[in-house]
């Protein structure tokens, strides 16, 4: 019981003077009453000693990474210091945190001397997107004899971010390289102290994720890649986020709807993709609005701060996919994929106009009709089935299910 600040020696110390005052009123025994007496004053000193020295106090968590992934540990790491003249025993730590993190949340902690000071170090993981409390964390202490204990709240809650989950897609790879993209020649084959070529110097306005740190070093001053090496494909991802396509829970808070987590980990999967064959991604709502600025090949930091991101996008109203076609007016011929959920015959009319714009066009879909699929795949669509639940890093393998399914099924009149 937190609220109890004895502990089981300290409560039979109480419970035996109790006893002791009961049986002196019965039988007259003195000794008895003055035994009773000096339980309740040694537990009443232990608990004082507790109450009237100072708190530990903490440094700040440091949480690595500062954005957490679902699936992965995150390590969690407290510098904890004693209070002046400190006495007991070892002590224990408690952290509070919301259920989604999974792993040991106290431990036993072992002061490094009066002065000294202690490390808390653990790793939780995390088993859903969002942004969740970690915290408090509170330091449990007892006294020399055992008898009281206090719990002392020695920092507070912090937010933590969660990420959805990448995954490798490597049927992904091999399907965009038949639209032009792979990587550039500049990126596979480049030669020792090639990188000093292929730079100029800073120029005011260019921009500062352009800079060539490399060549910078070498050249004693800030150095930009050039032109050429900004030239790469286009490719567009599409993440439908109306919530009339997706089960309750998908507009209200990240993780409660399975279709919806699987389709924006799966966006932020073919990101990284599509980033690390050598395009240039535009990020893209159902309606044609922008959901992160264009992420360029190989730019870490852009695609960690679009997974951050994503870590509590939620479906809503207002988001058309009638209104797609219009983006992609000026739009090169680039993959294009489109992420969504449950799709009827008449949403792949409405995409019928994007088949224009590219020579690989791919509709990932978490449900839909047959009739929505074969309707896809005739108007050149490569059709794929996103896989939902703990087994969605495999989604890719629907894909061949359903396309060797879709070509046993015989042709439907009118088509």
């Amino acid at each position: 019981m937190r609220w109890w600040p004895f502990t089981l020696r300290g409560t039979g110390a109480l419970t035996l003077a109790v006893v002791s005052f009961v049986v002196a009123g019965e039988t007259g025994v003195v000794e008895l009453m003055f035994f009773g007496v000096l339980m309740i004053m040694l537990v009443s000193a232990s608990l004082a000693s507790l109450w009237f020295r100072g708190a530990p106090t903490a440094s700040p968590r440091r949480v690595v990474p500062d954005v957490s992934t679902t699936g992965k540990p995150t390590k969690v790491t407290i510098t904890l210091r004693p209070p002046r003249r400190m006495l007991g025993r070892s002590a224990h730590w408690r952290e509070a945190a919301d259920p989604v993190f999974a792993g040991d949340l106290d431990g036993d902690l072992a002061w490094d001397g009066t002065e000294g000071s202690a490390t808390i170090s653990y790793s939780v993981t995390p088993t859903s997107r969002g942004t969740y409390s970690l915290g408090p964390l509170r330091v449990i202490t007892e006294d020399p004899f055992g008898l009281a204990r206090r719990a002392v709240r020695v920092l507070g809650a912090v937010s933590v971010r969660v990420a959805p989950a990448q995954v490798d897609v490597p049927a992904l790879r091999g399907m965009t390289a038949t639209a032009g993209g792979a990587l550039h020649a500049t990126h596979t084959q480049r030669g020792h102290g090639v990188d000093n070529l292929l730079a100029r110097p800073y120029q005011p306005g260019d921009s500062m994720r352009r800079i060539h740190w490399r060549a910078s070093a070498h050249h004693d001053g800030l150095m930009v890649r050039q032109e050429e090496n900004e030239s790469a494909p286009d490719a567009v991802v599409v993440l439908d986020l109306d919530r009339s396509r997706w089960g309750e829970g998908a507009a209200d808070a990240p993780g409660k709807d399975p279709a919806f987590e699987a389709a924006v980990a799966t966006t932020v999967s073919a990101v990284a993709q599509l980033s690390s064959d050598g395009y240039t991604v535009s990020v893209l709502d159902s309606d044609g609005t922008a959901l992160h600025e264009p992420i360029e090949p190989g730019e870490r930091v852009l695609l960690d701060a679009f997974a951050a991101q994503c870590a509590t996008i939620v479906a809503g109203s207002g988001h058309s996919i009638l209104d797609l076609p219009r983006a992609f007016a000026r739009v090169g011929n680039g993959p294009i994929v489109m992420i969504t959920g449950a799709v009827s015959e008449a949403d792949i009319a409405a995409l019928a106009p994007i088949g224009a714009h590219t020579t690989l066009p791919i509709l990932l879909a978490t449900g839909a009709t047959p009739d929505a699929l074969d309707r896809a795949g005739e108007l050149g669509w490569r059709v794929q089935t996103i896989r939902v639940g703990p087994e969605m890093p495999g989604w890719w393998d629907d894909a061949r299910e359903h396309d060797e399914a879709r070509a046993r099924r015989p042709k439907r009149a009118g088509r």
